[in-house]
């Protein structure tokens, strides 16, 4: 606990670590005055029943031209299905932003929660090499186990306290700008029209988008404690973050492509049902994932522990 205490301390010395609060906050805050001043405008289009009419016009104009695809057509006749819905049961739609969609929007900004916490993972351990603190750091009769460790679960507590932060601030935001909202948000679930479960489906977000952040900090911690560089373990992690759906794709024709890691950090590909290959489920994803994570914990603990400080 002391160890964790005395990384989080020297943590939150530097100024980078104070800039992505600010950062993350900035980016809830600022898109949430931009988005209450447009809804400001849109009040005056008129009555929620006057959108849906138009809206089931302007569904039934794109079905009669002829032009969609099967799965097009599927799609506005069910947003029409569920326009008729709310007209005939005066259920009214959710044209405002809302505290809840407002919360939606920020989690996707979990992608830069995830940012922040690899360049936290890459340079905590590079980082005492390149200043030479390390010498002294492990000239303590503390285990090299307990100092990586303590590493880790410092870069991992700092990523759920920015998480924490996304939560609240955009919760604090979307309740002070918008309001619960008095829309609802409707589904169509084996041909009936229920309500839509936003807040289950939210939380199932955010537990999904763990998979992402859990794996790319891990090999952000091991890139940076192998080679020792925080810019090559940075670059390497986001540049496979953000070419990891192109790299699936090209394997895509190998049964190989269902045992790379990058096929299965996504984890809200099973929230969306968009999946990246077929024949994949949520236990052999969590599997593999599992696999994985512990080969990148073997090699970044064996370096540690087995490398010469003094070269």
């Amino acid at each position: 606990m002391k160890l964790i205490q005395n990384e989080w301390m020297k943590l939150w010395h530097k100024k980078g670590t104070w800039a992505m609060v600010a950062m993350l906050i900035c980016v809830i805050v600022v898109p949430g005055a931009i988005m209450k001043y447009y809804d400001g405008k849109s009040a005056d289009e008129g009555s929620w029943q006057e959108v849906e009419q138009q809206t089931i016009q302007a569904n039934k104009e794109m079905l009669a031209s002829g032009e969609l695809t099967e799965e097009d057509s599927v799609y506005f006749e069910e947003q029409t299905a569920i326009s008729e819905y709310r007209l005939a049961n005066d259920v009214p739609s959710q044209r405002e932003t809302s505290l809840v969609s407002f919360m939606s929007f920020a989690s996707n900004l979990l992608t830069l929660v995830t940012l922040f916490t690899v360049i936290v993972a890459a340079s905590i351990v590079s980082s005492e090499f390149s200043t030479g603190t390390i010498k002294m750091l492990l000239t303590r009769p503390i285990s090299r186990m307990k100092v990586l460790t303590s590493k880790l679960l410092t870069t991992f507590l700092f990523g759920l306290f920015l998480v924490t932060v996304n939560i609240v601030v955009s919760a604090f935001v979307g309740l002070l700008l918008f309001g619960i909202g008095t829309g609802v948000e409707l589904e169509i679930v084996d041909g009936q029209i229920v309500e839509k479960a936003v807040w289950e489906d939210l939380a199932y977000y955010y537990v999904l988008s763990g998979g992402d952040f859990v794996m790319s900090t891990l090999f952000a911690f091991l890139v940076g404690s192998v080679f020792r560089s925080s810019s090559l373990a940075i670059g390497l992690t986001m540049f496979l973050s953000f070419t990891g759906g192109m790299i699936v794709m090209f394997l895509s024709r190998y049964d190989i492509v269902k045992y790379i890691w990058l096929t299965h950090s996504d984890l809200t590909q099973y929230l969306q049902g968009d999946f990246m290959v077929e024949g994949i489920t949520m236990p052999f994803s969590l599997t593999i994932l599992t696999i994985y994570a512990i080969l990148f914990l073997v090699i970044s603990y064996t370096t540690f522990i087995k490398r010469d400080v003094t070269a």
